[in-house]
């Protein structure tokens, strides 16, 4: 079939397709689409018009069970939609199980039940309309097997649905299979944290938590609360103030036995705190000491469990396998629990033979190698043990840390002084002899060091460079200016005697001592800086000395900016001393750069501070735990 097409000063010849044989006439028209009929019944479900399906459904019953599109009944279209009163009318006219579950007969047809379709989109009234309708729903999972309606309602995240679910599933069918969704279900619960959900769960089924079922793709439970680390308070970084406010909170009933007298300070201001607005976060720290305190009780309910049986085969491997995965995660309450309930653990069971604390080096995770300074005189031993090529733990620690732990830190020299940090730790906490002690490889633990960070260190050393080249020359420019103002008097001078004509004026002093104290700060910036252009960059020079420069450096240059700041403001004054309303609204304006440099380069100057002075990266608290 063919047309013409006029264009533009010419004619266009165009072939149109023809229409398959078994598309006769319009293009459209496919024998009528078989769902069409239902399209008004589609409609009313979709907009919530209960009386329309009423209507439809008494002239036509039959549609009550039939597929009203490629993918949905009218049941499942109600629950999909969240239409209550729809889904109750549609469960009045259905009176057996099989009108709730049609067979799919095309493989676009759906694979849910109306139930799995409202766990997943977390519609509590309309799943106890279903369940009160046929409780046997609980128990029939997709028609593909992956899941039950329990199970669907923890993957997406619904804890009521749950819950509500949990309770209602017969407790056999989570056992079937060799716990294949029991377990699953533990470890969904798990990690979303619905802690309530899995000590009920853990309480009536204790042997799912060593359970991955018939599918060991997902891993047993015990791992996953291994690798949840953010459900303790450990990995739980908060502000200052935050923690101030997290120490106050009172969950559960008050204690008034033994209360000390901080104790009852805190009791008074939680209940000041309490009185505060949402906008405050007063409620989300409490929601998180919630956590924190249903995490450490369902922990030490596992532990307990696990501790008689945690001797050798299955068991032992397990949790010396959770052990291996909490070390990992930095899950600091998993590892002291478990060493607790299994010391046996710390010694028998090792991943690619290091220990984990050997292992916690390897991964650069300082929470869980604190806990070697509460371990007496054992962590020698523990320290000074060997893998399969001879790698001592100082050896571990002179390997480049994990991509993942130096892309928490910003900038080379900061990458550089973490890593001269851990191997200066382990250094001091092992044998004097084990600093020259060789592995297969005939190479020292300070070889392994300075071979595997040079790239490191010459990333480092051009960031240092650089930055105090820059900073040096807006130090120098700066006494450029603040020297050649010192001679430029503001308001000028007496032609006879030369002496300023302001010289008695307040403000002239104020001019002329900031003015000074600009010039000579910016001076002793630029001999900071360098000092550290000329230095000689070695690895041990990033612990300490060049961040220290740096700091001091950048400080006496924010010092000297300010100065500069109130010389310009007092100048100003001096000068228009007669019309001081035209100098008020420039004095916002001075400030601006001030407040520029503190935003755009205090987050620098603060990290170096807080890695260099601050909280140490190593919490060594000697207090026995184990």
């Amino acid at each position: 079939m063919s047309t013409e097409v006029s264009g533009i000063g010419n004619v266009i010849n165009v072939t149109l397709p023809e229409p398959p044989p078994s598309l006769p006439g319009r293009l459209w028209d496919t024998s009528r689409d078989e769902h069409h009929k239902y399209l008004l019944l589609s409609h009313a479900i979709s907009h919530g018009n209960l009386q329309g399906v009423k209507d439809y459904l008494d002239q036509h019953p039959e549609a009550l069970s039939e597929w009203i599109d490629n993918t949905e009944t009218p049941l499942l279209k109600a629950c999909n939609t969240g239409q209550l009163e729809i889904v109750k009318e549609l469960l009045s006219r259905m009176s057996t199980l099989e009108h709730l579950l049609t067979p799919r007969v095309k493989q676009t047809h759906s694979r849910l039940t109306p139930l799995i379709v409202v766990a997943a989109t977390g519609n509590l009234e309309i799943a106890k309309v279903l369940v009160a309708k046929c409780p046997k729903l609980t128990e029939i999972p997709s028609s593909c097997g992956i899941f039950i309606p329990v199970l669907k309602a923890a993957l997406d995240g619904h804890k009521e649905m749950t819950s509500f679910l949990y309770l209602n599933t017969p407790l056999p069918i989570l056992l079937a299979n060799e716990g294949q969704f029991g377990s699953r279900v533990l470890s969904t619960v798990i990690q979303y944290g619905f802690l309530d959900i899995a000590r009920e769960i853990f309480e009536r089924c204790p042997g799912l938590i060593l359970s991955s079922g018939i599918d060991e793709r997902h891993g047993i439970p015990l791992n996953h609360l291994a690798q949840n680390a953010e459900l303790f308070e450990s990995s739980c970084d908060l502000p200052w103030w935050s923690q101030k406010i997290y120490s106050c909170i009172q969950v559960g009933p008050p204690n008034h036995q033994n209360a000390s007298v901080s104790s009852q300070y805190r009791r008074l201001l939680w209940l000041v705190l309490r009185l505060f607005p949402k906008s405050f976060g007063i409620n989300r720290i409490y929601e998180m000491k919630e956590t924190h305190i249903k995490a450490n009780s369902f922990l030490k309910l596992v532990c307990e469990y696990l501790s008689p049986k945690v001797k050798d085969g299955r068991w032992m491997v397990a949790a010396g396998m959770s052990l291996i995965y909490a070390t990992t995660k930095g899950n600091r309450e998993f590892v002291v629990e478990m060493i607790k309930s299994n010391p046996h653990l710390l010694r028998d069971f090792q991943a690619d033979y290091k220990n984990i604390f050997q292992l916690s080096v390897q991964k650069r995770n300082s929470k869980i190698f604190s806990l070697i300074y509460g371990m007496g005189d054992r962590k020698i031993i523990l320290l000074s043990e060997q893998d399969n090529v001879n790698n001592t733990v100082l050896h571990v620690a002179g390997a480049l840390s994990p991509s993942d732990e130096l892309s928490k830190v910003s900038g080379a020299a900061l990458k550089m002084q973490r890593e001269i940090q851990w191997y200066k730790e382990v250094e001091s906490l092992v044998p004097v002899v084990t600093a020259s002690l060789y592995n297969l490889e005939v190479v020292t633990p300070r070889q392994v060091f300075e071979k595997a960070h040079e790239p490191l260190r010459k990333e480092a050393e051009e960031w240092m460079k650089y930055t105090a080249s820059a900073c040096s020359f807006v130090a120098a420019l700066i006494a450029t200016v603040t020297f050649q103002a010192i001679f430029t008097v503001p308001g000028g001078t007496d032609e006879s005697s030369g002496d300023p004509l302001h010289l008695t004026d307040s403000r002239f002093m104020i001019f002329t001592v900031a003015d000074t104290l600009s010039f000579f700060s910016s001076c002793t910036s630029v001999v900071i800086f360098l000092t550290i252009l000329t230095s000689r960059y070695s690895f041990d020079d990033f612990l300490i000395s060049l961040p220290r420069k740096m700091i001091l450096g950048l400080s006496i240059m924010f010092f000297s900016i300010a100065a500069m700041l109130v010389a310009f403001s007092t100048a100003l004054f001096t000068m228009l001393r007669k019309m001081p309303l035209l100098v008020i609204p420039v004095l916002p304006l001075a400030c601006l750069p001030a407040a520029l440099f503190v935003l755009l380069q205090y987050p620098l100057l603060g990290e170096m501070i807080s890695s260099t002075y601050g909280n140490r990266l190593f919490k060594r608290d000697t207090k026995p735990w184990f």
